[in-house]
Formats: structure tokens, C-alpha cells, sequence
């Protein structure tokens, strides 16, 4: 992508601090302006608050090797989901398939050496759930692994299909310590032009920090899904991409600049 094409915009990228890196310098190598404000943290579960869920996937993942397949909605899955894993199984469990949503999640599982069962990665739960071998569960057990409180559509899809679904939750999401009148300040001092969100979760949290104010500015978003909850919320000039990997993220921005700038 040449210089240029986004020589024009000023890109507020609100992703978890260790989790913004790669799309921050591919923005800037495009010729965009970032500047970096997390609007949402991951850190992993802690007692007593969540002791229930901690005991919970103690117990799911001492009896890995009962389920068939096995799924991470995410890096952070593969991240804080195979540190537990590893401390029950050193060696891995024969027979599972493994399926990761996201080319970020598949390469995290590939770098751990996990080989991933897909022939090409689904990059949301409706692309994963197209999957051939996903039509007919029967008599299967699949294991989700996710943070705590995630969207319950996959399992409700893989369940109609006859399997039988758990969930390994082994992170939280939550806000970082900012009011609405330093995330302001922020986005004048740098005249920011494009905000973009990476879930609804973030969406949600920057309306609420903003007020009617953040239905000015122009968002980036991940998806359809979320897409449609910006429009719900009354936002205007809404830069969907494909999903919420960098590629289809850049081509996206580059496609709402070349018609706007």
C-alpha cells in the first residue's frame, strides 16, 4: 500500500496495549497518524472473584482428551488458555481438532507448535461455522476457549448441531482508567479522524466515555455485528471491515480515504 493512501488520517487505535503493535506500524507505514489509547485491558482471571470460573477450567481441561474439538476465539485464548493447558497436559492429547478464529489466533496456536485443523482460518464464529467438518456433531464435545462473559452464538450454533459444549474462560476484559474528559482532550489535541473500535465491547465503551460527542467521528469496526450496533447507536460514517485482522482493517481505511480525502 503506497504512502499516501493514508497520508490524511489521524487514527486513534484503542486496541490492549500488547495487542496494538503490528496494526499501529502497519498504519503508519501506510502514512496514517497513530496514536495509542486502550480502551479496553486483558488480564487474566483472579481470586476470590473468579474463583468458580478458575475451578471450573481446572477441572474441564484435567479431561482435554474427552472432547473432539477444540476452539480459540482468540490470541489472548491461545496466550492464557495454553499456559493452563500446558500445566496438565506437557504432552498434547491425541485425536483433538483444533480451529482458531482469527489468522492472528491461528498463527499464536502455530508458534506454540500447535497445528491447526483448518485449511485456511475463519475469520469470525459465522466463518468458522461454515466449516465442513462443523455441520454434524453428534455424540461430539467441543471446548471454547475464551474470556470471560464473550458472545454465547457459537455455542448455541454448535449445539444445535448436536454437540455438546464447554467453555475454558481464562481472562477478563476490563476499562482502563480513563474519563471521558482525558479521552476528549486526546482526540483534539490530536485532531483525530477515525477512531477505530475492535469490538462492541469497545464500541460501547468509547459512546459511553464520549456522549452524543463520539457520533462525530467517524469509526472503524470489525464486523457486520458491530457495525450494526454503531448504527443502533446512532453513528453516521461507519468504516466496516471485512474482520478485524490489520489486512482487511488497511483496506478498509484506504477505501474510506481515497473517498473522503
Amino acid at each position: 500500500m503506497a504512502t499516501a493512501k493514508l497520508s490524511n488520517l489521524r487514527v486513534l487505535v484503542t486496541r490492549p496495549a500488547d495487542r496494538s503493535a503490528e496494526f499501529a506500524a502497519a498504519l503508519g507505514s501506510a502514512g496514517a497518524e497513530v496514536v495509542l489509547q486502550p480502551l479496553l485491558d486483558i488480564v487474566p482471571l483472579s481470586s476470590p472473584e473468579h474463583d468458580a470460573a478458575i475451578q471450573k477450567s481446572r477441572r474441564l481441561l484435567m479431561d482435554l482428551d474427552r472432547y473432539q474439538q477444540l476452539i480459540f476465539i482468540s490470541v489472548n485464548a491461545v496466550q492464557y488458555g495454553l499456559d493452563q493447558i500446558e500445566q496438565y497436559w506437557p504432552q498434547w492429547p491425541l485425536g483433538i481438532q483444533v480451529y482458531a478464529i482469527g489468522a492472528a489466533t491461528a498463527a499464536a496456536l502455530a508458534e506454540r507448535d500447535i497445528r491447526v485443523h483448518q485449511s485456511a482460518p475463519a475469520m469470525n464464529s459465522e466463518s468458522l461455522l461454515a466449516s465442513d467438518d462443523l455441520q454434524c456433531l453428534k455424540n461430539s464435545k467441543v471446548l471454547i476457549v475464551r474470556g470471560v462473559g464473550g458472545r454465547e452464538y457459537l455455542a448455541a450454533e454448535l449445539a444445535s448441531r448436536g454437540a455438546e459444549v464447554d467453555y475454558v474462560e481464562c481472562y477478563q476484559r476490563s476499562r482502563p482508567d480513563i474519563g471521558g474528559g482525558q479521552l476528549r482532550a486526546l482526540l483534539l489535541q490530536h485532531r483525530i479522524n477515525v477512531v477505530a473500535l475492535n469490538s462492541g465491547e469497545t464500541l460501547n465503551h468509547f459512546t459511553e466515555l464520549m456522549g452524543a460527542e463520539a457520533l462525530n467521528y467517524p469509526v472503524l469496526l470489525p464486523s457486520a455485528r458491530v457495525a450494526d450496533i454503531a448504527r443502533e447507536q446512532g453513528y453516521r460514517q461507519i468504516i466496516q471491515a471485512d474482520n478485524a485482522g490489520t489486512t482487511a482493517s488497511l483496506a478498509a481505511l484506504a477505501n474510506y480515504a481515497e473517498n473522503n480525502h
